[in-house]
């Protein structure tokens, strides 16, 4: 009596025909349709406007730790100048960078 043959004495012909099958089985199909557009954007919408939109200033959350008496001095100047301290921060940066 032969022994059965298992899957690893396969010869390279059965391997070859196998792999022929599977590339038949998974050949690309052709797109079914185009995905949809994406939707347009919502017209103008007045009832949306509120007060916080009305003052959005475009600048991002920053919170830090400095010392007492920095902040105190930030607060001094913005005061001074009539700016809030965000903007009294940005024109520190401005004139660090400039040199």
């Amino acid at each position: 009596m032969s022994k059965p043959r298992n899957k690893a004495s396969l010869d390279a012909e059965a391997v070859a025909r196998m792999m022929a099958a599977q590339d038949r089985d998974e050949a690309p199909s052709p797109p079914a349709e185009t995905p949809p557009a994406p939707p347009q954007a919502p017209a103008f919408d007045p009832g949306k406007i509120d007060g916080r939109t009305l003052r959005r200033t475009g600048r991002e959350p920053f919170a830090t730790r400095i010392k007492p008496e920095t902040h105190e001095a930030l607060r001094r100047i913005a005061y001074e100048r009539h700016i809030t301290i965000a903007e009294a921060l940005e024109a520190a940066v401005a004139a660090f960078t400039r040199g």
